[in-house]
């Protein structure tokens, strides 16, 4: 491994652990979002935490950090396949952020951000399909894993270049959702009213 790639692998792992739902909270002298609601620092957990205004600034913090590390990482190298490790390491950072006692959010918005940069086309689906189910079923975690999963079977099609670190990144977000998976199965998970 190169001192190029692991400067850049690190690089994205400490965009990826600055935490928007918390810097606002503080910002905002809310309660740590990590400790109200779902317990996730996330666009939804910050929607009933401090409402929609706080809740698209964690939104855009979290797409736009994830976008900043791939992009940064496409000054250095071009290369898609070094990229897609680059973005799973902002993901990884989202989900274990050194700057917040390794107490991060699900990876969702931060890989958004990720495939933003990577494949755009990518992104696209992923979005489509989020924003599908979310408005048949109103569940973001089910919107979220349904995005995750639908993902896959393109890229191994279009990008298989990216399947290794973009599955990876799904990977640790089905991780990630272990709770919601199990409250989905019993019909208990929380959904957002119409």
């Amino acid at each position: 491994m190169s001192i190029e790639l692991i400067l850049l692998l690190c690089t994205s792992y400490l965009l990826g652990s600055i935490s928007f739902a918390v810097v606002l909270s503080k910002l905002g002298k809310l309660p740590d979002p990590r400790s109200f609601g779902s317990g996730n620092p996330g666009a939804s957990n910050m929607l009933r935490l401090g409402g929609r205004s706080l809740a698209l600034a964690t939104l855009l913090g979290d797409v736009g950090k994830g976008a900043l590390a791939v992009w940064l990482g496409s000054l250095m190298n071009p290369d898609p396949a070094v990229l897609g490790w680059v973005g799973l390491a902002a993901v990884v950072g989202h989900i274990l952020p050194v700057f917040h006692r390794l107490q991060g959010g699900k990876g969702v918005a931060t890989a958004a951000g990720v495939l933003l940069v990577l494949s755009w086309p990518a992104a696209l689906i992923a979005s489509v399909l989020w924003l599908g189910v979310f408005a048949r079923r109103r569940i973001a975690s089910l919107a979220s894993l349904a995005a995750c999963i639908g993902l896959v079977p393109w890229l191994a099609w279009q990008r298989p270049e990216l399947l290794l670190p973009c599955g990876l990144m799904v990977a640790l977000i089905l991780l990630r959702h272990r709770v919601n998976i199990g409250r989905l199965l019993e019909g208990s998970e929380n959904h957002f009213k119409r």
